[in-house]
């Protein structure tokens, strides 16, 4: 009985178990809630397999097709929803049933970190001057070229192009201009040295500007003007992205030069004479026939020879990847038709990404090829505007077909038809990037990486031309051919050993490294021209030669080989230069509130003699996170609050050539140098050293200091950051002008000092309204250039004239002033009457030396600049030039929105420039109405006694009074307001493309360059010089395009 009872209770207990265990999983459903929600990405779209998991449970799914998920969970459970490539995110519920969920991409978390010169670090932690770049804003941009689709974006960053012609280079200075020879930033792509020009702006992940020494110091001797890093995309783990980009561009000449018809050119040309011929009775000349023959001939030579411009640009990538190993692959090609007839770019670019993780090693390789070939005007800018209308195209009475001024009995000049039909000439390039490194992870703080990185250049150029005539005066009597080419190629090896721990609230960053730069350069080149030299013996016994057709066969076989039995001539040089450097940096972060950066490094360069070889360049910069500290107040309207400050030491070798510190002997034996054995006009052959041994030669040095704050508010949504800078570049390398009678080319020596300083605001509002997401960017920064000090007193360092590049130079470099300055005479308005001229040299002007009179403008007459006599000596000297204003803007100004609405998206950038002078050399060469050339059809305003409310003189043949001398005449205002890109776009909804198995379809339309709001009237108030001292001279830019593109976007 006892037993049964036993039996009983432990029958009893196993009953109550297992009912508490039956009833636990009733209990859990009885609280249990289903979940709905979408995940998407920052743009909107939905991500497909997107992981949704019930934290510290397997219970999960994952998101279908349109991003959407339903999954049964505990109310008070933690949601953890992640993406391959995108940041996870935890969500405690808390009894919500429907979540609306938005990943970031990884590059895009609100502490993001960015690239720095040999490493990464968290945008919190940046102590220099260093701005990031929205890479999708530069896809906007229908251009092949990052450095023209960053145009605006950036405070401090001045970016123009060289003219509107396809292929024209692009010039970019980050905070001035710091020497006189390069001013290009260092270009750092994926780790290593490269060209920007060989990127496409839909390959680029991240770029980052380095603008202060303290950012840039850790690339020393070749970072004095600034850096530029960027990453290209790669592939993310799990994912296959297929992207396919294409547009297509109508370009036309956005302004050119109104030239003067056939009525307003004969008028004006017959007026020149008639005012010469009554100022001078004795030496008369006769007025042209054709200013009073009527041949109803009116050539517009720039319609003949512009066009519209076709621009078509297509892309290919393919992306992606596994857990271990990530991959990009893709391809662009791009044909640009010019405006001008003969104008053509093409353009070939594929670039292979690849990143590999196993174990202990990461692996990064990467290629890049590139090949372009350009075909530019085969024809002057200056004749196609200086031709006169009154010459037609084309003359079938003459032998090749053209029009010819000397038959015409025009005034002497190319027909550019004829130039641009019987010349031909082609640049192509082939570019070859390639790079590799493997990191080790020595432990979890300690990381060594080493890399090999080559780039080369292949360039061949070839031009040929047939016998032909487009000037009677200058034919060209022999066929021609020539070929030339180089190859350029470098080969960098780095070292770097990185260390980063935590101790606590201290956190140390040290990186060490070395790199070693080779350089080789060849050029080659041969020409031949189809003729030869005959000599003989005259009836008088005496050698002659004469020039006789020579190979050829047939004139326009365009090969080298073909001028077999001509004259040939060839070419060659080259060149190797190697640098070793040696660097290292520090970081510290105490609480992530308290930062210090420190960076050394030496730099060798074989430019330099033994004496000044190695160039030491350190940098050090401190920050303060003002918002972490305990008395910031939490519930200010300022989220975060960073103070900056530092200082570095930058190199520079740019204005160096390869071997100057040598005295190089050459085989060159000339009149201008003092020739060495024979006669000036025919010095014999020989070889001589014309440059004198500098072993004391040293670096440029650009000291920089920097002081800014960077700050986010009200939530974020307005984020920005405020710079002071202050740049002085030391011991620049400057040529000193040496007499004639030394015997010796100028010498280059390390002599003064430029100084640039100003201020850079940038700002940035984010914002969303409902389903309106919207972005409003603005920059400002001003610039302040000045010369410090030259080679000696008083030097004035010319600009490139305009005349025979050698006179008529309106721009100089002087102590105290901008590294371009006019200095020009200053007008004083227009003489009225012979009266008023006869005043005015009564009361200015000088004795000769035999004691008489002399006007300070003796040949002036009535419709006659009157110039001022500054230092009143009574003549007209270079002592009366005076400083005018600088060609650099004081103040750039940009603004930037984009916008999106449900699909449709809206972008705009509008950018200005203010503070600076233009030197109008279209005018000065179309307006001086001095010899018959075409000219502006503002001449048909010139003064005349009928015509007297005018400031442009009077048409006179020789210019007696020399009305077109440098003077202020020619300069105007550079200020202007541009349009310079504007775009809508549609996106199309998701729903309507997952059946074709489409990510992402967007078309869009786009202006570029639409309006410019200038007082200047030359070609165009934006362009680049090739020397800093030229800048603001406008000398025969090519006009700028305006364009209008259509285009598609499409992702699978």
């Amino acid at each position: 009985m006892g037993k049964i009872k036993k039996y009983s209770l432990i029958q009893r207990a196993a009953l109550l178990a297992l009912l508490f265990v039956c009833l636990v999983p009733l209990n859990s459903l009885a609280q249990t809630i289903q979940l709905t929600g979408t995940v998407t990405d920052t743009k909107g779209e939905t991500l497909i397999g997107a992981s949704v998991l019930e934290k510290g449970t397997t219970n999960g799914c994952i998101t279908d097709i349109d991003g959407n998920f339903a999954l049964t969970v505990a109310p008070n459970a933690t949601m953890v929803i992640s993406y391959v490539g995108y940041v996870a995110q935890e969500i405690p519920l808390n009894g919500q049933k429907v979540l609306k969920v938005t990943l970031k991409d990884d590059t895009e978390m609100l502490d993001e970190v960015v690239v720095i010169g040999y490493g990464t670090m968290k945008k919190s932690d940046m102590t220099g001057a260093i701005s990031s770049v929205d890479t999708e804003e530069l896809t906007k941009r229908a251009t092949t070229n990052p450095a023209e689709a960053l145009q605006g974006k950036i405070a401090g960053v001045n970016i123009m192009k060289a003219g509107g012609n396809a292929g024209a280079g692009i010039s970019v200075k980050i905070r001035g201009v710091k020497s006189f020879g390069s001013n290009e930033p260092l270009y750092i792509i994926d780790g290593f040295p490269g060209d920007i020009d060989n990127v496409n702006p839909q390959d680029i992940q991240s770029m980052e500007v380095l603008k202060d020494g303290a950012a840039a110091a850790i690339y020393g001797s070749v970072a004095a003007n600034g850096v530029i890093i960027i990453t290209t995309k790669n592939g993310k783990k799990g994912e296959t992205h297929i992207d396919f980009n294409t547009y297509l561009s109508i370009t036309q000449v956005a302004n050119k030069l109104e030239m003067t018809n056939a009525e307003q050119y004969k008028s004006t040309i017959k007026t020149m004479f008639e005012n010469y011929n009554a100022q001078y009775p004795g030496d008369t000349k006769a007025i042209p026939a054709y200013c009073t023959s009527d041949t109803g001939i009116d050539t517009d030579w720039q319609d003949t020879m512009l066009r519209s411009g076709v621009s078509q640009n297509y892309m290919f990538s393919v992306r992606g990847g596994s857990e271990t190993a990530q991959y990009s692959v893709s391809y662009n090609h791009a044909d640009d038709k010019g405006i001008f007839l003969g104008n053509n770019y093409r353009q070939d670019n594929a670039r292979m990404k690849m990143h590999m993780t196993k174990y202990i090693f990461d692996v990064d390789a990467n290629l890049s090829l590139r090949y372009t070939k350009s075909k530019q005007p085969q024809y002057s800018l200056r004749e196609m505007y200086g031709i006169s209308p009154l010459l037609p195209i084309y003359d079938e009475s003459e032998k090749y077909g053209f029009a010819l001024t000397a038959s015409q009995q025009l005034p002497a000049n190319n027909n550019v038809m004829a130039d641009h039909t019987f010349r031909d000439a082609a640049t192509k390039k082939f570019y070859t990037t390639a790079n590799v490194s493997v990191g080790v992870k020595l432990a979890s703080y300690l990381n060594f990486k080493t890399s090999y990185a080559y780039r080369g250049v292949h360039y061949r150029y070839n031009r040929h031309y047939p016998d032909y005539i487009s000037n009677a005066q200058s034919p060209y009597e022999y066929p021609f051919s020539e070929e030339s080419t180089y190859y350029w190629e470098e080969q960098v090896i780095d070292n770097i050993l990185t260390f980063n721990k935590e101790f606590g609230k201290h956190n140390v960053n040290v990186m060490a490294g070395s790199s070693i730069t080779a350089t080789k350069y060849a050029e080659s080149g041969v020409s031949v021209t189809g003729k030869t030299t005959k000599y003989f013996v005259d009836a008088n016994g005496n050698l002659q030669s004469k020039e006789e057709a020579a190979g050829f066969l047939d004139p326009n076989f365009s090969t080298i080989d073909a001028g077999s039995g001509g004259t040939y001539a060839g070419n060659g040089t080259n060149y190797k230069y190697n640098r070793a450097s040696f660097f290292g940096r520090v970081n510290y972060n105490y609480n992530n509130r308290y930062l210090i950066q420190a960076t050394i490094r030496y730099d060798g360069s074989s430019k330099f003699g033994s004496d000044n070889r190695w160039g030491c360049f350190p940098s050090v910069a401190v920050g303060w996170r003002i918002s972490e500290e305990e008395f910031f107040p939490k519930d200010s309207f300022i989220n975060s609050l960073k103070f900056r400050a530092s200082w570095g030491r930058l190199g520079n070798e740019n204005a160096l050539g390869y071997y100057d510190f040598q005295a190089l002997i050459t085989n060159l034996n000339y009149y201008n140098g003092g020739y060495v054995q024979g006669t000036g006009s025919s010095p014999w052959p020989g070889a001589a050293s014309w440059e004198m041994e500098n072993r004391g030669l040293k670096w440029e040095t650009t000291d920089t200091k920097n002081i800014g704050f960077d700050f986010g508010m009200f939530n974020n949504k307005l984020t920005g950051s405020i710079n002071y800078y202050i740049n002085q570049t030391e011991d620049l390398l400057i040529t000193k002008r040496l007499s004639p009678s030394a015997g010796y080319e100028n010498p280059i020596l390390n002599v003064g000092k430029i100084r640039n300083n100003g201020i850079e605001l940038e700002l940035n509002w984010s914002d969303k309204v409902k389903d309106f997401e919207y972005n409003v960017g603005f920059n400002f920064s001003t610039t302040k250039n000045e010369v410090v000090e030259l080679a000696s007193q008083g030097q004035a360092l010319p600009a490139t004239g305009l005349l025979y590049d050698t006179d008529h130079v309106p721009a100089y470099a002087k102590e105290g002033k901008p590294i371009s300055g006019f200095y020009l005479y200053r007008t004083d308005g227009i003489f009225q009457s012979d009266a008023e001229v006869e005043t005015w040299n009564a009361e200015h002007g000088t004795k000769d030396s035999q004691g008489n009179w002399i006007g300070i403008q003796p040949k002036a007459k009535a419709g006659d600049i009157r110039f001022k006599d500054l230092d009143g000596n009574g003549v007209l000297d270079e002592d009366d030039k005076e400083y005018c204003g600088t060609g650099i803007p004081k103040i750039e100004a940009n603004l930037n929105f984009s916008g999106s609405y449900k699909g449709f998206d809206l972008s705009f950038s509008l950018g200005s420039a203010w503070g600076h002078k233009l030197y109008n050399g279209n005018k000065y060469f179309y307006e001086s109405m001095s010899a018959p050339l075409n000219m502006l059809s503002s001449v048909a305003n010139a003064w005349t006694p009928t015509n007297t409310h005018t400031d442009i003189p009077r048409a006179v043949f020789s210019d007696p009074n020399q009305n077109s001398r440098e003077s202020d005449r020619f300069l105007e205002n550079g200020n202007f307001v541009r349009l310079r890109q504007a775009q809508i776009g549609y996106t199309l909804p998701t729903s309507l493309l997952k059946k074709a198995h489409i990510e992402k379809l967007r078309f869009y339309i786009s202006g570029d360059n639409l309006f410019t709001i200038t007082g200047y009237t030359g070609v165009d108030p934006e362009f680049s010089t090739s020397s800093p001292l030229n800048s603001g001279v406008d000398r025969y830019i090519y006009p700028f395009t305006r364009s209008y593109t259509v285009g598609a976007q499409l992702t699978f």
